[in-house]
């Protein structure tokens, strides 16, 4: 990209200013194009009758330092720590997200709870290796119960299809490091903080998410760079696969105007992005773009007269009765938000195409249903609705659905070839991104503009180390220290036998538990010990599969026969050591005991790596969780 001619930002959402207050901290000249009348995209802040209002629940978390250091930097001391609390409501009552385990049992009731447990331990004993789709996904996690309970109503809402339409690449990238598991560790040993899902604290800047971006702006604007408000996206000029010029156009006098760029970086919605080449893109790559779909989103405001409503700052509505998505407290965020403590605002969210009626529906019609619904599922009682207005937002969530990998491949091939060409943002890239992601893609991308190949963006928000690992003193892109081959072998091998040897002791608690259930209850010794050392081995296998090797055979039957026969012949050599030591060796029972269990463990270890669990044999392979 050339410093003769400034680079074009195409968007003043988060992605786009934080690659230009990245380029204008290196000297770079830019220019920023925004179609609204502020800058912020979907993180702007509006006012209301003195409230200060965001779009929806925008937290500010993240662990990547790139994006820590922003923050920083632009907002200093104008950060507040809000603590969180997020609840999911179903079937009229609220659970606390993420689950906690008490309050889980006491609300669902024993028999709910008994299912949601047989329905997760049915998901982990026979689980679905290559799911398809979104309902496939969460189900072979989570198990079908709890993906009933808690993500199908409102996930088919959000997206206005079936669970079994979306891709499971959309669950994967939202979903990721959650699991029940950690979930319920995390309700009862308390969170570490290293799954973005669960965190139970965020800054905030003190006046809305907007906040941000203003001063952004006003960092660009007194640094000399331009920022052009109301001002859209004509037409991307391009020769010899570089960007040479945009045509703009002003949404306030319809004036338009041809400038020359050494770059561009676009938030602009990749679909209509590839519409506006000039020349025209390929037949493919626009039908390719006119296939990817966006969802919309309509904002219901009410200001109530009241105060303490409910603690969350948030909740999600997973109730099929309601049409209502999603509801923001905005009194429980930044108290500098509010003009008094007297009122509440709450934002109530709904999503639709734009052939959906909704999207169509007066503005009065709207404030009324969500009023109607809020007062429907006990967020509302006898407090008044004195005000409220409606905002509606075209494209904000990119839908995984159908054809669309193809499509974006398609996409990208067009588009590859553009050295001075990068695409950023949910909409750009055609992402769902968490705030963080954006504004990462947009320093990345800024990066590139001054070293370029630097960066891949389309990794964004897809590589685990941008997300959730990076420290807070890492640079933008990690390099991990990378142990020997055989450093790395030997520390696989000694986590696998601890695991076994964990395991192996659990199965022994089921193993004796349940024969002293049956002898106690009048079933005779050797049945009793048949049916305990059958639980036991099938929970050994159960536990070593699924957390020890993670190895997944075709043929589950065959891994159990298999398990089964190096364990009977361990429980022989186990014997067959024992009566050695202590008739041939005059060894006492106890310490003849230990050495024969400590060597046994070692030969039944080998013998289930090499024949039960050996990576030849298995469709899949998958390190444990």
């Amino acid at each position: 990209m050339s410093k003769a001619n400034p680079i074009y930002i195409l968007g003043a959402g988060p992605a786009g200013l934080a690659a230009a207050y990245t380029l204008t901290q290196k000297g770079q000249p830019v220019v920023v194009v925004e179609r609204d009348t502020r800058v912020g995209g979907l993180a702007k802040s509006i006012e209301y009758q003195g409230f200060i209002l965001d779009f929806g629940p925008h937290r500010f978390f993240t662990k990547l330092a790139p994006v820590l250091k922003l923050w920083s930097e632009v907002l200093g001391k104008d950060r507040v720590t809000v603590n969180r609390l997020t609840r999911i409501y179903y079937g009229g009552k609220y659970f606390s997200y993420p689950l906690k385990a008490k309050e889980a049992l006491l609300t669902m009731g024993p028999i709910e709870s008994v299912k949601i447990l047989v329905s997760y331990a049915q998901s982990q004993l026979f689980p679905n290796r290559h799911p398809r789709n979104f309902a496939q996904w969460v189900t072979s996690r989570f198990g079908r119960r709890l993906f009933e309970i808690f993500f199908q109503a409102y996930t088919e809402k959000l997206w206005g299809i079936p669970c079994t339409e979306i891709s499971a690449d959309w669950a994967a990238q939202r979903i990721k490091g959650l699991s029940l598991l950690k979930a319920a560790r995390s309700a009862l040993l308390g969170n570490d903080g290293k799954v973005k899902t669960l965190i139970d604290r965020f800054e905030f800047p003190r006046l809305g998410s907007g906040q941000l971006y203003e001063k952004i702006g006003e960092y660009l604007r007194q640094h000399n760079q331009s920022v052009l408000l109301n001002t859209e996206v004509v037409q991307v000029h391009h020769d010899n696969s570089q960007v040479t010029q945009i045509t703009l156009r002003n949404r306030q006098t319809g004036e338009e105007s041809t400038v020359n760029c050494g770059g561009v970086i676009s938030s602009v919605p990749i679909s209509l992005l590839v519409q506006q080449m000039n020349p025209t893109a390929p037949s493919e790559a626009i039908a390719a773009a006119k296939s990817l779909k966006f969802r919309n989103t309509i904002l219901v405001y009410l200001i109530v007269e009241g105060n303490n409503l409910f603690p969350d700052n948030w909740l999600y509505i997973n109730e099929p009765s309601v049409q209502l998505g999603r509801v923001t407290n905005f009194a429980n965020w930044s108290p500098e938000m509010l003009p008094n403590q007297h009122q509440t605002p709450l934002c109530c969210e709904y999503w639709c195409n734009y052939d959906e009626p909704m999207w169509q529906q007066p503005e009065a019609e709207l404030l009324e249903r969500a009023e109607r619904e809020l007062r429907k599922i006990g967020l509302l009682h006898q407090e008044k609705v004195s005000g409220g207005f409606v905002v509606r937002l075209p494209r904000t969530y990119p839908i995984y659905a159908g054809n669309y990998q193809q499509a974006l491949s398609d996409i990208q091939s067009y588009l590859q070839p553009f050295s001075n060409l990068q695409l950023v943002g949910r909409y750009g890239a055609f992402k769902y991104n968490n705030q963080d992601h954006s504004l990462l893609m947009g320093i990345l991308a800024a990066e590139n503009v001054l070293s370029p190949g630097k960066h891949n963006l389309w990794s964004v928000n897809s590589d685990s180390e941008y997300q959730e690992e990076a420290s807070a003193t890492a640079k933008t892109t990690t390099h991990k220290t990378v142990k020997k081959p055989r450093q790395q072998k030997t520390l696989k091998v000694l986590k696998e036998f601890g695991g076994y040897v964990f395991t192996g002791g659990a199965a022994t608690v089921v193993d004796v538990a349940i024969f002293s259930l049956l002898v106690q209850s009048g079933v005779w010794s050797v049945s009793a010990l048949c049916v305990s050392y059958f639980m036991g081995l099938t929970t050994n296998f159960w536990l070593s599969r699924r957390f020890v090797f993670g190895i997944y055979w075709k043929n589950w039957l065959i891994q159990y026969a298999v398990f089964a026969t190096v364990a009977l012949n361990s429980l022989l050599a186990n014997l067959g050591l024992l009566q050695l030591l202590m008739d041939d060796a005059g060894w006492n029972a106890t310490a003849a005991r230990l050495v024969s269990a400590a060597c046994v463990a070692l030969l039944s270890f080998t013998g289930h790596k090499m024949y039960s669990f050996a990576s030849n044999q298995q469709e899949f392979v998958r390190k444990p969780e």
